[in-house]
């Protein structure tokens, strides 16, 4: 595709040109977005080679076109300096939202023996460095730590011994380091129990955090940290939905109690619970990474309990204003609304809204079917975490957990991995309905067949457009060709299992 420049009236002369000339001589009429006009309209009997090679030349021009007259419109309507700015092949959108070079990833507690999975994803391969602490066992040290080039994607799975446990320091973390920008995601499941999280880069993390859980069914809740610098002071203000104590090092903590503790560089610690720690607030004096979930539960009675996992976005790059997908396959969805402030908030769902005030560190919980979608707008910045129920029709899927994109979080291109092994994969795009048109998935214009749901919602005086769509496993990459910003989140099922996450969680 082309871009607008300082030469854009000779590439809007020659495009309206050709164009012109095309349609002058071919009689063809403009393309659906999702639809072939021409696979309706081709007569079966005319199996002449001649009239093949015609109706063969017709969608290859009809195609041509339609993409000239959408490129020619975009120079139309959007001068050359801003439209070169949007593309959303050039360097400086890449470095944008979750994309980076340096990562730190750690897993934690998984009730079963579980497979430690990370995928990486560039635009063109990348070298890649992976590094673990001096002060590791060496033994797992020398199972982890590499130097090699990647293609464009590469799935390495790390030995099950680095997942961290209760209440000890630990030095389990790793990190990551590329030569150019890349998209991480880690997978930690086995034994029909699995969850993904989306990782943030290093230059992204800061000091402050909220944990987000789930009331445990009968395993834990937890969180866990890992440092960049030596002497890191990290404070914990626990927020416990039952204040019952927990003991740490022979002390008890209550509600609001703070526990303080240092780490070195790469040491971790988890901490876990019998309550919901949500609210709980994480502090520290250097940049840390933080995560949160749960070792395993049911959520909201469900027969088999599914890992949790989120590494947390720092609560100065949250949003105010949200668009959340369902799920699919008959899975219900529970939306969590954390306050890092005192907020009045907003939601709608379908024609019915409603309004709560919440304060600082509180959450509530809204549920949505799977065919129904949620708008939220909050006068301060709040967290907004989904969590995918197990269906109500079938075996297919479990309990997740997605950190959920704020509109202003939306990027104009991704360039995401989709797991293997899952019966349906499923992007959900939430996009501005005037660039619906422009979604382009793998290079290729959405098929209407492989829409599961669609849904539109307001944000004031704009309307979105919410679309979900099976995708199959491996690289995925969608941009829009006007450049206009949209979010994504990803889930997969399949028997008693389910994963999700999110494209970015991060202001740009």
């Amino acid at each position: 595709m082309f871009s607008c420049t300082a030469e854009m009236d000779k590439s809007t002369s020659f495009l309206c040109w050709a164009a012109f000339f095309i349609i002058l001589h071919s009689g063809i009429r403009s393309q659906p977005i999702y639809e072939n006009y021409k696979e309706d309209c081709l007569i079966t009997n005319r199996t002449d080679s001649y009239y093949r090679e015609i109706y063969d030349r017709e969608i290859f021009l009809e195609n041509y076109v339609n993409t000239l007259e959408k490129e020619l419109n975009i120079c139309r309507d959007t001068p050359a300096e801003t439209f070169t700015s949007r593309s959303p092949t050039l360097s400086q959108d890449l470095s944008l939202g979750v994309r980076g070079k340096r990562f730190l990833v750690l897993f934690m507690k998984h009730f079963k023996s579980a497979t430690k999975n990370v995928y990486v994803t560039s635009e063109k391969g990348v070298q890649i460095n992976i590094t673990t602490s001096t002060r590791l066992d060496p033994s797992l040290k020398m199972q982890i730590d590499m130097n090699l080039n990647i293609p464009s994607s590469h799935h390495f799975i790390f030995p099950k011994n680095i997942e961290l446990k209760y209440f000890e320091k630990e030095f389990k973390s790793v990190l990551i380091e590329t030569s150019d920008d890349v998209f991480v995601v880690s997978l930690d499941g086995g034994g029909a129990t699995v969850d993904v999280t989306t990782n943030i880069p290093i230059h992204k993390l800061s000091t402050r955090y909220v944990a987000i859980t789930v009331q445990p069914s009968s395993l834990k809740s937890q969180l866990a940290v890992a440092a960049l610098e030596n002497n890191t002071t990290i404070s914990i203000r626990f927020r416990m939905k039952q204040n019952t104590s927990l003991d740490i090092e022979g002390n008890n903590y209550y509600n609001d109690d703070v526990f303080i503790f240092s780490l070195d560089r790469f040491e971790t610690y988890q901490i876990a619970h019998t309550t919901d720690l949500t609210g709980t607030f994480i502090e520290s004096s250097n940049p840390i990474a933080a995560f949160s979930g749960n070792d395993c539960t049911e959520l909201n009675g469900g027969k088999y309990c599914d890992h949790l996992l989120e590494q947390l976005p720092p609560t100065d790059t949250i949003d105010k204003t949200y668009i959340v997908p369902p799920n699919s396959d008959g899975r219900d969805t529970i939306i969590r609304i954390t306050a890092t402030k005192l907020s009045d908030i907003y939601y709608m769902i379908g024609t019915v809204f409603q309004t709560r005030l919440l304060g600082g560190y509180d959450f509530f919980d809204i549920r949505i079917s799977s065919n129904q979608s949620c708008y939220i707008k909050s006068t301060e910045p709040v967290l907004v975490t989904g969590f995918g129920l197990h269906s109500n029709s079938s075996r297919l899927g479990d309990p997740s957990m997605t950190i959920v994109p704020g509109i202003n979080q939306y990027l104009n291109y991704y360039k995401i991995p989709i797991p293997t092994g899952y019966v349906h994969n499923i992007v959900s795009i939430m996009i501005k309905t005037s660039s619906k048109a422009f979604i382009r998935i793998n290079d290729k214009i959405v098929n209407a067949n492989d829409i599961v749901f669609k849904d539109s919602v307001s944000d004031g005086n704009v309307t979105y457009s919410v679309v979900s769509i099976l995708v199959t496993q491996g690289e995925l990459k969608a941009l829009t060709l006007d450049g206009e910003r949209f979010g994504v989140m990803v889930s997969g099922i399949r028997r008693d299992e389910a994963y999700g996450f999110s494209g970015n969680s991060l202001l740009p």
